[in-house]
């Protein structure tokens, strides 16, 4: 009897955990920015900071450089492997960009995860006085880039530009973009139950 009552809590707990999970997830999902019509190229900021990882990321980051060319940016997360004169030969193929690469444009080889991008991106504004930042990511990374930038950052000085990981229309979901979003998600999920402990 006690075994059979047993179990039967046991299955409620899993129940209750897997609705949680799914509910969670769904509030996950709804925190993805579209990368569609989006404008915030026109938000002027006094710094950008790209966080490396998925294609076109730095790629937009220059971009949006160019058309507020007396802002800096941080490109955040290099590999210790690649050096800065590799970077402008993939990114700086014209004249306009190399010399953004001169005045314009920090290079943080020190960050290795998202937590560590919003740490040295807080003391690479510091440094530089800088009060608002716009930052350059995937658009599914976003949700958990703001949990870890809000351990640094005040939430009204920052700003955020999704980046959608292929030129293909962003309601093409395809397998890559289902394992990224999942494995994004668990992370997410990790670094919420973080919070959670702290408090």
């Amino acid at each position: 009897m006690i075994h059979q009552i047993n179990k039967k809590i046991l299955y409620a707990s899993l129940f209750v955990i897997v609705i949680l999970i799914i509910v969670h997830f769904t509030y996950y999902l709804f925190q993805i920015p579209s990368t569609s019509n989006q404008n915030t190229t026109l938000i002027k900021t006094d710094g950008i900071v790209v966080l490396t990882g998925d294609k076109y990321r730095i790629s937009e980051g220059i971009k949006i450089l160019k058309k507020n060319s007396n802002e800096r940016l941080l490109i955040s997360g290099v590999n210790k492997k690649i050096s800065k004169s590799k970077i402008i030969s993939l990114y700086g193929n014209d004249p306009e960009t190399k010399q953004l690469f001169d005045c314009c444009i920090d290079i943080d080889k020190v960050s290795t995860n998202t937590f560590e991008n919003s740490r040295e991106a807080y003391f690479w504004a510091r440094d530089r006085q800088l009060k608002t930042l716009l930052i350059v990511t995937s658009n599914y990374h976003i949700p958990r880039v703001k949990l870890e930038f809000s351990r640094f950052f005040q939430e009204n000085i920052l700003y955020y530009n999704p980046v959608n990981i292929t030129e293909d229309d962003e309601s093409n979901i395809s397998l890559e973009m289902i394992k990224k979003i999942t494995f994004e998600y668990i992370k997410y999920l990790r670094t919420s139950l973080s919070f959670l402990v702290k408090i």
